[in-house]
């Protein structure tokens, strides 16, 4: 026999959709007129079932939306791996829903947000290597997020002091003003923290450095938590910040090329002096390869190029031209639980 908790849910979830026969329909309404606290549970489930239906991500290309992770948890501002409940992969725009069912398994577990102050509701999306994806965060701010890239973000920033979200990638954000309620990127190394700007960050938690291009507007770096954050640096348009992590170190430039670093959400691999360590940081995302460079002659050239879908046999070639730089493609092999390793790219002086 179907517990009456489940009933409701059920009945509650198909409310949603409309899809409510006559008799549901007085089941519900008579759950409702039971409490407040019904009342109250209804409401916060259709916030939810709104948020989740808000949310879009649009590309291009194919897209991996690596998603949605809704986690109950107070955040700790600090970014954490975590596995992947499902994929879907879509070829134009895509509303990002969930089953309410699911959603209600997963937050009336500890009955957190039915018997005391509700906590924070969070969805994760990632792009897939070789994809960008875009989204739209509650507050009206716009994010890209770069190859291989995740980002963690509240579906709601109504009753929060900050607007806090996590990245582990690379992402261009076009932030919405508030300036009673800062917007923070964590991220693996320091923080940034804005109220309303647009600007790029590359923070991959595997390399031991982060980069901040600053468009428009101004944004500081900063670590800590809310009334113990420290704040290292204030960064104006055309800054571009490199934190070297393990050696806590920081370099500006002014830089007026930002295309260079805000190309990749237009589908473009810009390089402009770059030395090679980032142009391999860039393809190995981009393309999903390993890249091994053999000789470390090749950290004294710097490489110019722009690439507008070229495979990447195509990109290798065309910068082996203007380089005396040759490579080796070694083909994926099969591992032993049947999965495919990445291909690796071998880098060398030419002989």
């Amino acid at each position: 026999m179907e517990k009456r908790q489940n009933k409701i849910e059920r009945i509650i979830a198909k409310s949603f959709k409309g899809k409510l026969d006559s008799k549901e329909q007085v089941l519900l309404d008579e759950w409702l007129s039971l409490s407040q606290e019904n009342k109250r549970k209804f409401e916060i489930y259709e916030k939810l079932w709104k948020r989740s239906g808000e949310l879009i991500v649009s590309n291009t290309i194919d897209v991996e939306a690596s998603l949605l992770k809704t986690k109950k948890r107070i955040p700790d501002f600090r970014f954490k791996r975590r596995s992947v409940l499902g994929k879907l992969r879509v070829a134009a725009v895509v509303i990002l829903t969930m089953g309410l069912g699911f959603l209600f398994n997963y937050l009336l577990g500890a009955n957190d947000l039915i018997n005391g102050t509700p906590e924070t509701v969070y969805q994760e999306v990632r792009a897939s290597y070789g994809t960008r994806t875009k989204l739209l965060l509650a507050d009206g701010s716009t994010v890209w997020l770069n190859s291989g890239s995740t980002l963690r973000f509240p579906i709601d920033f109504d009753k929060a002091e900050e607007r806090v979200v996590e990245l582990n990638g690379e992402g261009y954000f076009d932030v919405a003003k508030n300036e009673s309620k800062p917007f923070i990127v964590n991220t693996p190394g320091l923080d940034v923290k804005v109220y309303g700007t647009s600007f790029n960050v590359s923070a991959y938690d595997e390399y031991d450095s982060m980069e901040v291009a600053l468009v428009e507007g101004k944004v500081s770096l900063v670590q800590g938590e809310k009334g113990n954050r420290k704040e290292y640096m204030v960064l104006d348009p055309n800054d571009v910040v490199e934190c070297n992590i393990s050696e806590k170190r920081l370099s500006r430039v002014s830089d007026s090329k930002m295309s260079k670093y805000t190309a990749w959400k237009d589908g473009q691999i810009v390089f402009y002096g770059d030395p090679i360590e980032k142009v391999v940081n860039r393809l190995e995302k981009w393309y999903n390869v390993d890249i091994e460079i053999s000789d470390k002659a090749l950290e004294n050239y710097r490489f110019t190029a722009t690439f507008n879908d070229e495979t990447l046999e195509q990109v290798l070639k065309l910068l082996s031209l203007s380089s005396p730089m040759e490579y080796k493609i070694v083909t994926s092999k099969k591992m032993n639980d049947n999965s495919f390793s990445r291909r690796l790219v071998v880098l060398s002086i030419k002989k």
